[in-house]
């Protein structure tokens, strides 16, 4: 995990993510995945669907999306 100022999260984020400019960012790296998932939820769920134990989020949290 890299700490990132606010003019350096700009200019190392954006060529990674595709033009994401918010952290966190998740870059799975994995087939079929998308490159870069950048909102907090999402990247919860994309863990969580690879790896559902111990759950991330409450049992109603995760029947929501």
């Amino acid at each position: 995990m890299e700490n990132l100022t606010p003019g350096l999260l700009v200019w190392k984020l954006k060529p990674v993510t595709g033009g994401l400019r918010t952290v966190p960012v998740l870059l799975p790296q994995l087939k079929g995945q998308p490159e870069a998932i950048a909102d907090s939820r999402q990247i919860l769920h994309s863990i969580e669907s690879r790896f559902p134990s111990p759950p991330l989020l409450p049992a109603d949290e995760r029947k929501a999306s």
